[in-house]
């Protein structure tokens, strides 16, 4: 249906609930005149963060700030998302492996949710939003089977309505593709138990795969492999045209080999996965082990971070040319700014840097250190009306 934009002035006493009756009767967003004074919108970098239980929090500060919010959660969070109906909620997942999540008001820095997995099911530390926004899709396990699901939630509550397969064990990162009808899953291949902790069970038989299902139907659209069998698909970003760049761990001590493999790769429509093969010493450096992916669809840049190689290296998506890279200590966080152009990287030691999505360079000016903040291996950026 088409829908015109709506041009209307909305005065400063005007309830948030007439407002939020406007807003889903039109489905658009109207001009706020009169109220600059009183909000503004602000970028906001959010993730997980701590160092031990009594620490571990989703934290995030407003762009160009130095003070960072903390909403104790008391388990370690991985990824998070920004609710797209609710833009001052966010949602972090818990991981390795855990029950439940929680959601967090950014705004009066309360949480107001905590929801938990399904009996005997836990979860990967990721999700992602239906492009309506009502449906919330997480990565869990079956703990009789091992078999991976993707629990599907009510966006509003956080109840369970569903699960598809994940075609695969130990699904990690999930991400919609930009036909709306499809998710593509990194299944790591690797099974745990929350008994068992982090302890990997299944080295020896181990299969990770790259997944696509159909939102409709549930059903297997492709799933793709990489020669490596030892090599664990983690985690993912997708670009504006469909293109998914991904991340990956290498169980060495499964391998019987010392060869350095490749740990990034590409995957477009209709075309097999490419890897990132070069150079060489720098994917050494890495230790086997790549953390987290974002793609800049502008100017068609991957970059992935390696906190054990302490290093953030970056592709060109459709030529696979090695861009360049930074250093930074234990880095894993990385994301695209607000502006669709620039990347923020964050790391364990409460640091954030800004680097042009063109040149790769730093923007000094805009380093950030917050001492008593531990980044965990994520990081997102929210765009806020606070």
């Amino acid at each position: 249906m088409k829908t015109t934009p709506l041009k209307t002035e909305v005065g400063c006493n005007q309830t948030r609930r007439q407002l939020l009756k406007l807003l889903l009767a039109t489905g658009t967003f109207p001009t706020l005149v009169g109220c600059q004074q009183e909000s503004k919108r602000r970028e906001i970098l959010l993730g997980a963060q701590g160092s031990d239980a009594e620490r571990y929090s989703i934290s995030w500060l407003n762009t160009g700030e130095t003070k960072a919010n903390i909403a104790l959660s008391g388990f370690r969070g991985h990824g998070a998302s920004q609710h797209p109906l609710h833009p001052a909620s966010a949602i972090m997942y818990g991981r390795r492996p855990a029950t439940r999540s929680i959601e967090v008001n950014l705004v009066t820095q309360k949480i107001t949710n905590t929801f938990h997995c399904a009996p005997n099911r836990h979860f990967f530390g990721h999700g992602c939003f239906s492009q309506s926004g009502e449906l919330l899709y997480t990565t869990e396990a079956d703990l009789h089977t091992g078999k991976g699901k993707i629990g599907i939630r009510d966006a509003r509550t956080y109840q369970q309505m569903g699960e598809y397969e994940s075609y695969g064990i130990g699904p990690h990162e999930l991400a919609l593709m930009p036909d709306a009808k499809t998710l593509v899953v990194a299944n790591g291949g690797i099974l745990t138990r929350p008994e068992s902790g982090r302890k990997k069970l299944n080295l020896d038989s181990m299969e990770s795969s790259l997944s696509y299902i159909d939102l409709e139907s549930g059903k297997l659209l492709g799933s793709f492999k990489v020669s490596e069998e030892k090599a664990s698909i983690r985690h993912l970003d997708v670009a504006e045209d469909g293109t998914v760049a991904f991340a990956m761990q290498l169980q060495r001590s499964a391998t019987q080999h010392n060869d350095i493999i490749p740990l990034g790769g590409i995957h477009a429509k209709n075309k097999p996965i490419t890897l990132l093969e070069k150079p060489e010493n720098l994917i050494h450096k890495m230790k086997d082990y790549m953390g987290s992916v974002a793609i800049n669809s502008q100017t068609r840049t991957a970059g992935f971070t390696s906190p054990r190689g302490n290093v953030v290296a970056f592709w060109d998506i459709d030529t696979q040319e090695f861009k360049g890279y930074h250093t930074l200590r234990d880095v894993c966080g990385i994301a695209l700014a607000n502006n669709k152009t620039d990347f923020v990287i964050s790391n364990s030691f409460g640091q954030l840097r800004t680097l042009n999505g063109s040149t790769l360079k730093e923007d000094k000016t805009r380093r950030v250190t917050q001492h008593n903040l531990r980044w965990d291996n994520h990081l997102i950026m929210a765009d806020v009306l606070v």
